[in-house]
């Protein structure tokens, strides 16, 4: 009997690549090695900048960029609406709290997500619920209450634990595409390390949740036709040592707009920051956006001071000639572009450690030349993420072992991502059928390997 194609995605958030393949090796996730390293396929990729949850669920899900979508973190301040009118519901957004109800509203309705282009989709905790029905967003009625507990209670388990019921209910039903989310290896990495017994134990849970769901679709017959996919939105590293960016634009003279004290009167610089390690800076004496040479002669003593601080890896700005300058104490270099594409030069520093390329790259050629580097993918993850206003007049990138936030975290977190460096953009990709991931692939990639399979 023939069955329709379907998919099944495993989001298993803050998963790095480097501690599954270590789990793997040591025994410990029989069924992923089974069924997707030994029997499928199985590659690293890279997620997208800023490396944070939310945004970057946006590619493997409609296939394009944060950027694309004007998402540009989990929190964004857009500089134009703000100006036309500062309590508008479009000038500011953390979807760390209510707001994120309005995720699906912000996402661009001309890049439709999977779960808008199948309709017997099922949502798992994915806060992207656009296009899935009502009855099919299995966990919505617990969702809150458990994630609330989990977070000041550290029961984190009993979450993936609940999700893994609700995804065993979902494959009885005649679906299409399920999109469930494991959130316990990025929470016990918070909480913990990203190499703690209780995160690997995360991991040890999507084993066994693959293995009870293989086993009930080869009893239905389903397995063959089903692809399932697992990935992580992005990688994470342990946390030393907190910076807070509004507290140090305070002491630099400057009046704060940040979540949550969104009600500052008169504020001169908005400081949004996503995944901790990654921040966007918009300074409000000019409505319009800076670019580098106007924005470091009116700004740039508190800018070099900025520079100077250990957590600081890079910072980003658009010039004036139309390219983006990367920043350090050291000096800059330019993600040079063009129609044809995009390259990089060193200018007095080399913040990404690349070799200056004459050449305007194609997208899939600047992969190629960036992905086994300290930032990979690092030039079109700035194209696309700066092709938003709502990337502001500066982005922020934190060194490893460093964030952005300090004393708003609560409980604090041990860990952090959201840069684009390598620990936080590489992630693990897998599938159950052969032959189907070929070689290193952004996450965007993963859509279209969805849609040829649901398309058959």
């Amino acid at each position: 009997m023939k069955h329709k194609k379907r998919v099944i995605f495993y989001l298993i958030d803050g998963a790095r690549p480097d501690v599954l393949s270590n789990l793997l090796d040591s025994g410990d996730l029989p069924h992923i090695k089974t069924y997707f390293v030994d029997q499928g396929s199985y590659v690293k990729g890279t997620t997208c900048f800023p490396s944070t949850t939310g945004p970057a669920y946006l590619p493997f899900l409609t296939g394009k960029f944060p950027g694309d979508h004007h998402i540009t973190g989990i929190r964004w301040f857009d500089k134009p609406a703000y100006f036309q009118g500062r309590w508008a519901r479009d000038a500011m957004r953390s979807y760390c709290g209510y707001e994120a109800k309005y995720f699906n509203e912000d996402m661009d309705d001309t890049m439709p997500s999977l779960m808008e282009t199948y309709d017997d989709s099922y949502n798992i905790y994915n806060m992207i619920t656009k296009g899935v029905k009502e009855e099919n967003d299995l966990t919505k009625d617990r969702k809150t209450k458990l994630y609330f507990r989990s977070h000041f209670k550290h029961e984190h388990h009993v979450v993936d634990e609940y999700g893994h019921e609700e995804l065993m209910n979902a494959i009885e039903k005649d679906f299409k595409f399920i999109f469930a989310v494991f959130p316990s290896i990025d929470w016990d990495s918070h909480t913990y390390h990203y190499e703690d017994d209780r995160t690997r134990d995360a991991y040890k849970i999507v084993d066994r949740s693959l293995a009870e769901v293989v086993t009930r679709l080869k009893e239905q017959g389903t397995y063959e036709d089903t692809m399932i996919i697992m990935a992580s939105d992005h990688g994470l590293t342990s946390t030393h040592s907190h910076l807070d960016l509004g507290s140090f634009f305070k002491k630099q003279g400057y009046r704060v707009l940040e979540y949550p004290s969104i009600w500052t009167l008169f504020p001169k610089v908005a400081v949004f920051i996503s995944g901790n390690s990654f921040a966007t800076l918009s300074f409000l004496d000019k409505q319009v956006m800076y670019d580098k040479e106007s924005l470091m002669d009116k700004h740039g003593q508190a800018i070099d001071e900025f520079l100077k601080e250990p957590a600081i890896d890079f910072i980003a700005m658009r010039n004036a000639a139309g390219h983006i300058s990367i920043i350090t104490q050291e000096g800059e270099a330019l993600v040079t572009l063009s129609e044809s594409g995009v390259g990089y030069k060193a200018i007095t520093a080399n913040p990404f450690g690349l070799d200056d390329t004459d050449k305007q790259l194609t997208e899939k050629e600047a992969f190629d030349y960036t992905f086994e580097s300290d930032y990979p993918d690092s030039l079109v993850q700035c194209q696309q993420l700066f092709a938003s206003h709502r990337s502001g007049d500066i982005v922020v990138s934190a060194h490893v072992g460093y964030d952005l936030r300090d004393f708003w975290e609560i409980p604090e977190h041990k860990g952090s991502h959201g840069s684009l460096h390598k620990d936080h953009m590489h992630i693990p990709i897998l599938t159950n059928k052969p032959g189907v991931l070929t070689g290193p692939m952004r996450s965007t990639e993963v859509y279209q390997i969805i849609r040829d399979h649901l398309d058959q």
